[in-house]
């Protein structure tokens, strides 16, 4: 987490207006040291610059309602939870300042929270929370975003999904942008998933179903129920059968838990312990079910048959004979389902019935046979009551046949597929009782769009069907029709007159062969589109069609939608393989709603155009990342270049897309409109880490005269980078400028293998104070100022690195003061400051008398004599 920076409170000079003194001048204030609790509750009005008076009014700007006194002078900053920029406005209403106004402008840099290296949670866990872990005093600001370091693919805005990943360490970074000159502020989280142990919580049933099986079951091994390599645990008897022993026994005796505690069902549990507190204890339960069988296998069921005319006046009776006599048992009284097959089925059905021998029950009254022959099938057994659910199977076979016996009524069905015009009519006629077999007079009527009266025909009925066929002569129109039976008669001479045995049928009309037919050229590797017209009246048509030249397919089938007597053909680009001249020919057309056909023979040539070759780029494609590199920046790029994110995408990057690490893709296209394929290049953005001072790496002894390389040498990238410094203009300064306090110096890391630069610098104000005891100065005794441009004043080398808060005074041999030094006037050049018997100021050859004050541990003033020789 970058936290080095101090707190950065910047005050931006503002407009002077003549009448807004009082309530003091707009301010800007930048405060980058979000977490510091200095920070937390921040003075408006003390923060303003100029010399506002107090008793005024703050209006908050934006709405955040953060004032912590009456006065509304203090906000709390920490309640923001956001960076950005946010104002306040101090008005003053008095007679001498009327309406009097003042701004104050606060920048507040973002603030990700805590770094944390040890955060867990657990495999299951799908809703993990990473803000949890970064802090809460204060919180970190919601306008940032978390990154995926690891690139798990299971992070959602905040959420990580434990399970997808499952089990491992995990690194996220939470960031927050950078407001004005405060820098982005990033943390890390570190994230251990641990496995839930094995195995995962849930319930095994075994069923033991008799006496022959408990038998069998005398040395039961509960480990074989657990998955492979579970996780250390114990088992558990829930159940008090005490066949569980301590931790370490599996072995349970089914035979003797019977024998002492009969059939029912008996639980024991495997509780799987896990290795860190974050996940639950696991616990898989077995549950052993002691079941019983009940045998019913020499039971019989018979039904007699019955004419159909009697069915409504005697119901049709089932009888079980046989059934055992069973003793402790929960219910005497079982459910019985069963299912009659024949010309009508019932199935499913059920009923009560008891261990009374025999047993009877009636079949439903909703059920009506027609005449055929039937069987009956019980297909399932089961105890009414089994609270327990201690019956385990129930063995028997019980199933018979019986016929009704048919009867001839008007119960014929008439089926007419509806047809095209110039087809003859087939009329489907179908008795209910498929064993009809005699032959039947029918007398019909035929009306609507064609109508006619038919005499008497002569039908052979074999297995309750027959077919009426009517020449396509004797129906000449399209349209709606209807058949109906108006008379039927027996071999024997039984008549029947029908009211309702009747049937509509239409007759289609047959597609226009008239269509219009039209491809447009395409590039190789497209799907051609067929548009076909004139499809009056069809919605939906099947076309027959086949493709010659340069492609050749032999005929293909399709059906397409119509749109307003239009349709669009897809000639699939995997028919159109070669390049050059392709005729489609169309066959037939038919109407996929009524089967009408038309043959026609249209043909329509189109061109399939060759691609052009794909470009031949540089492969990998450097950048650094302070050019902000995007794909104008890509070779090759010109008006017929096309760049794409994957080798699939129908979209192409805008020339001011960013670039970033990865493979972009690359086409070109011709004149004919057709895209090479693609051709994948390699992007690499070199980046180059930011440039951080080591502890102290701003402060030196001006004594050693430090240059631009000792500066490079106190950063923590030195070894590996160049460090390249620059002065407030820009300049770029060599490695043995000499450092100034009175310069602030930006240093950019360097990569000579990829020749990039940082993307930010490193701004650094240096001391040259930091000197120690061991260094030493000397204090001149004589000086010529004749302006020979040799020793033409007085100064003490060094002095203001070792003792920089000195001063020292110059007096004559009288006392007299005649010039003041410090750091800022650290020259004397003969010429008195006071007045002097010289008129001129400049003093005469002769001794004087100086007086050096260090100001610094308390060491004491220094003394001595100079000489002034011109």
């Amino acid at each position: 987490m970058i936290k080095a920076y101090p707190l950065l409170i910047s005050l931006l000079l503002v407009k002077f207006c003549a009448f807004g003194q009082c309530a003091g001048q707009d301010t800007s204030i930048i405060i980058c040291d979000y977490s510091n609790m200095d920070n937390q509750n921040f003075n408006l009005l003390n923060a303003l610059n100029g010399n506002p008076i107090s008793g005024g009014t703050w209006i908050d700007n934006n709405n955040l309602n953060i004032f912590t006194n009456s006065a509304q002078n203090e906000i709390n900053i920490w309640e923001i939870g956001q960076s950005g920029t946010y104002s306040f406005t101090y008005s003053l209403d008095t007679t001498n300042c009327p309406n009097s106004s003042s701004t104050l402008t606060l920048i507040i840099g973002g603030y990700a929270g805590e770094d944390n290296y040890s955060a867990n949670a657990c495999e299951n866990d799908i809703n993990v929370d990473l803000f949890q872990f970064i802090g809460s005093n204060p919180n970190p600001f919601l306008n940032g975003y978390w990154i995926d370091v690891s690139n798990t693919g299971a992070l959602e805005n905040n959420i990580f999904d434990a399970t997808i990943q499952g089990p491992g360490t995990y690194t996220f970074t939470y960031n927050v942008e950078s407001q004005n000159s405060c820098p982005t502020d990033i943390v890390t989280v570190e994230l251990t998933v641990h496995p839930l142990p094995v195995p995962s919580s849930g319930a095994i049933e075994y069923e033991i179903c008799g006496l022959d099986e408990i038998a069998n079951q005398s040395n039961l091994d509960l480990n074989t129920y657990l998955p492979p390599n579970p996780s250390n645990g114990y088992w558990s008897d829930n159940s008090g059968t005490n066949e569980i022993n301590g931790n370490g026994d599996t072995i349970i005796d089914i035979q003797n838990i019977f024998n002492n505690f009969g059939y029912g069902e008996y639980s024991f549990s495997y509780t799987a312990i896990p290795n860190h507190p974050i996940c639950e204890f696991q616990v898989l339960s077995v549950i052993i079910k002691l079941r019983r069988k009940l045998d019913f296998s020499n039971a019989t069921l018979e039904v007699e048959s019955i004419c159909e005319n009697d069915i409504s006046g005697f119901p049709i009776v089932a009888t079980i004979n046989g059934l055992p006599n069973l003793n402790d048992l929960p219910s005497n009284s079982f459910i019985i389902t069963y299912n009659v097959n024949g010309p009508v089925n019932l199935t499913d059905e059920s009923t009560v019935i008891s261990l009374t021998n025999p047993e009877s029950f009636v079949l439903p009254s909703t059920f009506t046979p027609t005449p055929g022959i039937y069987s009956i099938e019980i297909t399932a057994v089961e105890i009414l009551s089994d609270p327990n659910d201690l019956i385990c199977e129930l063995l028997y076979d019980l199933e018979t046949s019986f016929e009704v016996y048919p009867i001839f009524e008007d119960d014929i069905n008439i089926n007419i597929v509806d047809f095209c015009l110039g087809e003859d009519l087939l009329i489907q006629l179908d008795i209910d009782n498929s064993n009809f077999n005699e032959d039947l007079v029918i007398d019909y009527d035929i009306s609507g769009a064609n109508n006619f009266s038919a005499n008497d025909v002569t039908l052979n009925f074999s297995n309750g069907s027959s077919a009426l066929q009517i020449p396509a002569n004797l129906l000449p129109n399209t349209g709606n029709n209807q058949f109906e039976i108006t008379k039927i008669t027996t071999l024997n001479g039984c008549i029947t007159n029908p009211t309702d045995l009747n049937f509509e049928f239409e007759i289609f009309k047959n597609p226009d062969p008239f269509i219009t037919l039209n491809v447009e050229n395409i590039c190789w590797g497209d799907d051609a589109i067929a548009v076909i017209g004139n499809l009056t009246g069809i919605d939906q048509l099947r076309i027959e069609y086949s493709i010659t030249g340069a492609n050749s397919i032999s005929n293909q089938i399709e059906t397409i939608s119509v749109n307003n007597t239009n349709a669009q053909l897809v000639i699939s680009e995997s028919l159109l393989t070669n390049t050059g001249a392709t005729t489609i020919i169309i066959h037939e057309i038919t109407n996929a709603e009524t089967g009408c056909s038309t043959t026609i023979n249209n043909d329509f040539t189109f061109e399939v155009n060759p691609l052009p070759n794909p470009p031949d780029p540089p492969l990998l494609q450097e950048f650094c990342e302070v050019d902000a590199a995007t794909v104008s920046d890509l070779t090759p790029n010109q008006s017929t270049i096309f760049w794409y994110t994957s080798e699939n995408s129908q979209n192409s990057l805008s020339n001011d897309t960013p670039l970033s690490n990865g493979t972009y893709w690359v086409s070109q296209l011709d004149t004919k409109g057709c895209y090479s394929n693609k051709t994948s290049v390699s992007v690499v953005i070199n980046q180059v880490p930011i440039a951080t001072l080591l502890p102290a790496g701003n402060e030196f002894c001006g004594v050693d005269e430090p240059s631009i390389i000792d500066l490079s040498a106190n950063t923590a990238q030195f070894n590996q980078y160049q460090i390249n410094w620059y002065d407030q203009n820009g300049n770029l300064l060599s490695e043995n400028t000499l450092l100034s306090e009175t310069e602030v110096y930006v240093g950019y890391t360097y990569d000579s293998v990829t020749n990039c630069e940082t993307v930010d610098g490193l701004e650094v104000r240096v001391s040259l104070t930091a000197c120690e005891d061991e260094y030493d100065f000397f204090i001149p005794d004589a000086f010529s100022p004749n302006n020979d441009g040799i020793n033409d004043v007085f100064r003490i080398p060094d002095i203001q690195y070792l003792y920089p808060d000195y001063t020292y005074e110059i007096y004559n041999r009288y006392g007299k003061l005649l010039y003041e030094g410090d750091i800022n006037r650290p020259y004397w050049n003969g010429e008195a400051e006071s007045d002097l018997v010289l008129s001129d100021g400049i003093v005469p050859n002769g001794v004087y008398f100086y007086i050096v004050n260090f100001n610094k541990d308390n060491i004491s003033s220094k003394q001595g004599r100079l000489y002034v020789n011109r």
